[in-house]
């Protein structure tokens, strides 16, 4: 019977890695669904694909036709959902830090807030086919969710959004590179 466990204990390793590791390699985003190759094709002319890949690939079925602007529209929807994601999380995070963070965290919903407009600005250009003016909000959504950091800074105060900034940093690359495309 001795032999049998380490036999199990493999087993059940390879087990683990199989399941993190192959819906990666099917080409599968976080949600499970195939990626689409059309989306995964232009993705990969991006600084982040995976990002792109895995956020602007959930709103491919939305498109008939998988183009560079279809993309650029995805992604720029996918980075609207993500910055009001964020919304929520300062909301939630405000209720549990201390004052001086939580001043921070108020600020950061401004800049938020602003980052959301900006974003609607940029649709609205890509709309029209407007890109200058698109990669004009982009760069402004940038300016301004990169605000966040500012208050915790002054504070020596760990920032509680910095995986958001991190994630709509990306996001906002890729969308500016999109535009590029377009």
């Amino acid at each position: 019977m001795g032999p049998a466990h380490p036999r199990l204990v493999l087993l059940a390793a390879v087990a683990l890695l199989f399941a993190g590791f192959l819906p990666q390699a099917l080409g599968r985003g976080k949600g499970g669904a195939p990626a689409n190759p059309l989306v995964a094709g232009v993705c990969s002319k991006t600084p982040f694909p995976d990002v792109c890949t895995s956020t602007a690939g959930r709103h491919a079925s939305k498109y008939k036709v998988i183009d560079n602007l279809a993309v650029l529209n995805m992604q720029v929807e996918a980075f609207s959902k993500r910055v009001a994601q964020a919304r929520k999380h300062v909301a939630k995070s405000a209720r549990t830090i201390p004052p001086a963070q939580s001043q921070a965290l108020t600020f950061c919903d401004t800049m938020y807030m602003n980052t959301q407009d900006t974003i609607g600005a940029a649709q609205r250009a890509i709309t029209f086919k407007d890109t200058g003016t698109a990669k004009i909000m982009l760069q402004l959504a940038v300016q301004d969710f990169e605000s966040c950091d500012r208050p915790f800074i002054q504070a020596n105060a760990p920032n509680p959004m910095g995986k958001f900034d991190k994630e709509l940093n990306q996001m906002a690359n890729n969308c500016m590179t999109l535009a590029n495309m377009v």
